[in-house]
């Protein structure tokens, strides 16, 4: 239940209230998650009039704004097919109209295709109020635990890496239980990230070239297992799909060639 509603009209009074301990303050973006503590009583310092709500893209990068509610990243011409594929994967209609970017990096899980997606496109955070940019892959396990700032203000990410990802269900609605997602710089670096388990995706492999993709997966996923897959099934399926995921890198370079 909200007991305290602040709606500041800049960035700076927006941090100045969530730094404020005394308040113990949380931001509200979209609300898909703070909307579902019926218990709880809090106060929320919310976010729509900050200014975090563009996609720009400068140079070889797109930079997300915190606030950018997730229908607008299926919407924009510069946002990559499959990154639009994710969100329409992670979330109906409906949450794509309110969740937004920042919202659903702090909440998801491991089985967010979306996540796993930016993680193997080596995604950075930017954080307020210290314009502090931090690895995705480097937040990630940590969470939870601490923070490197109050507020996230934008994700980023480069547009030329190639980036595919495959993925298994129980049935074509559930949600996944196995995400293989794969980028390529031109370098030929490559990076797997593997998601479906657990409490966020984990990166696999981030080498300068593609060969061991199969057995890094394999290993990643060794002690993957819950009560919707085994980690022997998760281990295997993760190294066939890590090396479909490099297939079709492959037939992408060939058909641009």
């Amino acid at each position: 239940m909200i007991e305290v509603y602040y709606r500041p009209e800049t960035l700076e009074k927006a941090v100045a209230l969530l730094k404020d301990e005394q308040q113990d303050l949380k931001p509200l973006g979209g609300g898909t998650f703070l909307s579902r503590q019926h218990t709880a009583k809090y106060g929320v310092v919310d976010l729509q009039r900050i200014g975090l709500d563009q996609i720009d893209q400068r140079s070889e990068r797109i930079m997300v704004g915190a606030t950018v509610q997730m229908h607008s990243l299926i919407a924009h011409p510069e946002i990559q097919p499959e990154i639009k594929r994710a969100v329409e994967i992670d979330a109906s209609e409906n949450i794509r109209n309110m969740a937004t970017m920042a919202g659903w990096l702090v909440t998801c899980d491991g089985r967010s295709v979306f996540s796993t997606v930016l993680l193997a496109l080596d995604a950075t955070l930017t954080w307020a109020p210290d314009e502090k940019q931090v690895r995705l892959g480097d937040w990630f396990p940590i969470r939870k635990q601490e923070q490197p700032g109050v507020l996230i203000t934008k994700v980023e990410w480069q547009i030329r890496p190639k980036v595919v990802f495959e993925y298994a269900a129980r049935s074509p609605k559930d949600r996944p239980i196995l995400i293989v997602a794969a980028a390529r710089w031109g370098s030929g670096r490559t990076r797997i990230a593997l998601g479906g388990y657990g409490d966020e995706p984990i990166l696999a492999m981030d080498g300068p070239e593609s060969s061991g993709a199969d057995v890094a997966s394999r290993d990643a996923y060794a002690d993957a297992g819950d009560q919707w897959a085994s980690a022997s099934y998760r281990g295997d399926v993760a190294a066939r799909l890590a090396l479909r995921c490099l297939e079709r890198i492959d037939a992408i370079k060939e058909s641009e060639a």
